[in-house]
């Protein structure tokens, strides 16, 4: 979906135009979730938190102002919603970045724009899912927006509230685990 579309829709939403946010939901579940799981690494608390968010976004229709990438502007929303829920759910040290947790919903996999066919994106799907469990929750979050948010590293930046060469240092130091774990 492009930002012309999304505005559209955004603006759509604001009339009380269900089909706008079913349009919205099936570009960007699979976005919103990976966001918010990369964070959480529980399936259930994603799947609640990712419901949730489309509940946010057509009630906060209104205040949507286009022009900043609206790419950025919903990984702030399930960012910001899932540290308030870790926040109120007492369990700050999830952000820390705890790396006990490997396993990954299983019917998760990383879609592209391109279609591949679905032999090629269940194979494909399983093993970037199984490389970025590998890395440091900040490294998967930033590959993510990269990847498959399609951000610029300053849109990034702004999300997660850090500063533009962090960003870009990890987004590195990510790719290259991912390379020595032998994905390219």
């Amino acid at each position: 979906m492009t930002d012309e579309q999304f505005n559209a829709a955004m603006e759509r939403m604001r009339q009380k135009d269900r089909e706008a946010l079913r349009e919205i939901y099936e570009c960007y579940i699979s976005y919103v979730y990976r966001i918010i799981y990369d964070i959480v690494r529980n399936p259930q608390t994603a799947e609640d938190i990712t419901s949730d968010f489309f509940i946010r976004l057509w009630e906060r229709s209104g205040q949507y102002r286009s022009g900043n990438g609206h790419r950025g502007y919903l990984a702030t929303i399930a960012r910001n919603m899932t540290i308030d829920y870790l926040r109120k759910s007492g369990h700050e040290e999830l952000l820390a970045g705890s790396d006990d947790d490997d396993s990954g919903p299983d019917a998760l996999s990383l879609q592209t724009d391109s279609s591949p066919s679905p032999e090629d994106s269940a194979v494909s799907g399983l093993s970037v899912e199984q490389a970025l469990n590998k890395l440091k929750p900040v490294y998967r979050q930033i590959v993510t927006m990269k990847v498959l948010g399609e951000m610029t590293f300053q849109e990034i930046a702004d999300t997660m509230e850090m500063p533009l060469g962090t960003v870009t240092w990890n987004y590195r130091e990510a790719i290259k685990q991912l390379r020595r774990f032998g994905y390219e």
